[in-house]
């Protein structure tokens, strides 16, 4: 549970400003938002700079509205769902057929990637999986999948210098042979194999199969890809 005591100001006066332009249907004056919220003007002044420099809100001769980039909230969120949808029937296929849980995951940002669906059989995903943690790109074959199908991806961490010639060298396995493989790598005594999901000639999402029997890789792998093969 939050604590309710804990509470950073700057924090909830920004999204209370984002609610009271959400709910205006006119621009709004900085004291007209001022006298809804009941706070200080010059504090306030500078939060809306804040926000209008960053591209969420929009001002115009003094008078403030939303922007265009608060939508991209909205359309990430779409976005997830709708990859949900397209895979949700398919993994549920995969997992029953491999009796391993099977994880949908996205990338976010550079250095993660989150599970936003996911079927459980053989492992069971602990409570912080399930509410959308942020796992490293770098250092997981769930994570590996992105670096290895997405050239821009690779490019600036490589830049950034965060490629080490070992992960080079195991990405451009994974390239190889078209998944990536860990051993302990959500816990030991479990392996993870995990797989690129294309849609329209691009990296969709990382698919991939956990299981705590890891004397059954080879004939899970086996039979995932004959499931994957077309």
């Amino acid at each position: 549970m939050a604590n309710q005591n804990n509470v950073l100001k700057t924090v909830e006066r920004t999204m209370l400003t984002l609610e009271v332009l959400s709910e205006s249907q006119e621009k709004l004056s900085l004291s007209d938002i001022a006298e809804k919220l009941s706070v200080n003007k010059t504090t306030l002044h500078g939060l809306l700079n804040t926000l209008v420099i960053l591209g969420y809100v929009l001002n115009e001769k003094g008078m403030y509205s939303l922007n265009s980039r608060i939508q991209l909230l909205s359309e990430t969120h779409q976005n997830n769902n709708l990859i949900i949808d397209r895979y949700h029937n398919y993994i549920e296929k995969i997992a029953c057929k491999t009796s391993t849980t099977c994880m949908l995951s996205i990338r976010s940002g550079s250095h993660h990637y989150m599970i936003i669906d996911f079927i459980e059989q053989d492992y069971k995903l602990s409570i912080n999986e399930k509410r959308h943690d942020f796992f490293s790109t770098i250092s997981s074959a769930t994570g590996n999948i992105f670096l290895a199908y997405d050239k821009p991806l690779l490019h600036s961490l490589r830049k950034g210098g965060f490629i080490t010639p070992e992960l080079e060298r195991k990405i451009k396995k994974i390239q190889q042979q078209g998944y990536a493989v860990d051993v302990g790598e959500v816990e030991q005594q479990t392996f993870c194999l995990a797989f690129p999901l294309i849609f329209e000639g691009k990296l969709d999402a990382s698919l991939s199969l956990v299981s705590h029997s890891k004397e059954h890789l080879n004939s899970v792998l086996e039979r995932v890809i004959l499931f994957l093969t077309p």
